[in-house]
């Protein structure tokens, strides 16, 4: 199962994103944590490479949030900086 995570974002811009990401993911559940200021996105994909990295760094560089696409299976993640190289990078 992969989540797709935005962090650094403001609650006023949330039903924005949610609405930006639904338009690609509409069976996705989205889920905002006001703690950590992130918001998640839940059962987005089987596989990592199913998720649209291009629509995640557009949605990075226009709310100017950074992103997680984590595969909770094998505990491995991509991650996207919008103010930094343009590059996703992997742990």
């Amino acid at each position: 199962m992969i989540n797709v995570i935005f962090y650094t974002i403001e609650e006023n811009s949330t039903s924005d994103l949610i609405d930006r990401f639904h338009s690609d993911y509409p069976n996705s559940v989205s889920e905002y944590n006001s703690e950590e200021s992130e918001l998640v996105f839940k059962n987005v994909a089987d596989k990592v490479e199913d998720v649209d990295t291009f629509l995640c760094e557009e949605i990075c560089h226009e709310f100017e949030v950074c992103c997680y696409i984590k595969n909770l299976e094998n505990n491995t993640s991509k991650n996207y900086y919008y103010d930094e190289e343009d590059e996703w990078f992997e742990k």
